[in-house]
């Protein structure tokens, strides 16, 4: 245990340092954003006025989301809406065409697209650290189903599996793959047992909640809320006829985050060993300005 508090203290105090050089790259996007929903009236907007459990608040804190288009609408919703102190606890770091197959690929590959932070672009699994984020929510899989279903369930636990080692102290939560609107599901050409459509969503979540049972990690669908009655995504919550979301939709996207706080007595596993190794990182570094000074601590005589 004390070795197991050593480490994950390291890895506080070396979170901790990280300069957030990104912050000012997405300065720009976070104020077009603002300044376009500026003109939206908010004032009885249910998300944005709405008065939050101190609980759910603090459950999100240290949050992040990682994710695809569907994830970015999300994004902008939230940031439109930082009013509400929720979603003022969750970051983000989404793309749209962002795929789990092409993350796996190495930066640098031509067409293939990573996250930019900072000016520079970096593998999924280094977002957290550079986020101090405890909490790590995946929303993906919609680039990645016109692939056999075996492949995109391997290719998504290898992804979850880089996250998990380069931050084995983070809790994982897999928000579930989203539908297709009913008229943009396509088949693929010779190929039966899967295509662009909701049955192969069903199937990619069906095997990602089994998994997140297996391996520990949270599970939200979201999917199935916002269905019709066909299981497609219903077309009320749909922008574009295809995939993308709504403000309605986003609104229950929050309604179910604080579901998911309740249902886990709005406490994550690990936050007992978080606290213990933020307290042994900021002795840590009491130490390291003490004798940076030239305190000696006093040695009793018969020690």
């Amino acid at each position: 245990m004390k070795k197991t508090l050593k480490k994950l203290a390291a890895v506080v105090l070396a979170s901790s340092m990280i300069v957030s050089s990104g912050i000012i790259a997405m300065a720009d996007e976070a104020a077009q954003t603002q300044q376009a929903s500026a003109a939206t009236d908010l004032s009885t907007d249910p998300v944005a006025t709405a008065t939050e459990d101190q609980r759910v608040i603090d459950f999100y804190k240290d949050s992040i989301i990682i994710g695809d288009s569907v994830a970015d609408g999300f994004s902008k919703y939230a940031m439109a809406r930082k009013q509400n102190p929720v979603l003022a606890n969750i970051s983000f770091m989404t793309m749209p065409r962002y795929s789990i197959h092409e993350e796996l690929q190495p930066i640098g590959t031509e067409g293939v697209n990573h996250f930019w932070y900072g000016g520079t672009q970096h593998y999924a699994y280094e977002i957290p650290a550079l986020f101090n984020a405890k909490h790590i929510y995946l929303s993906l899989g919609l680039n990645d189903i016109k692939s056999r279903p075996s492949i995109v369930l391997e290719q998504y636990q290898n992804y979850i599996g880089q996250i998990v080692a380069a931050n084995p102290y983070a809790d994982i939560t897999i928000i579930s793959t989203t539908y297709i609107h009913p008229d943009a599901q396509t088949s693929l050409s010779g190929i039966k047992s899967w295509a662009f459509d909701n049955d192969t969503v069903r199937k990619l979540n069906s095997s990602m909640k089994e998994y997140a049972a297996e391996k520990g990690y949270g599970y939200i669908d979201i999917a199935n809320r916002l269905a019709d009655a066909n299981g497609n995504l219903n077309p009320i919550y749909c922008t574009d006829g295809y995939i993308h979301q709504n403000a309605d939709a986003y609104a229950i996207w929050v309604q179910c985050l604080r579901e998911y706080a309740a249902a886990q007595n709005y406490a994550h596993a690990s936050d007992a060993l978080w606290a213990a190794a933020e307290a042994a990182a900021a002795q840590t570094a009491t130490a390291d300005t003490a004798d940076s000074t030239g305190v000696i601590e006093a040695i009793p005589v018969n020690a």
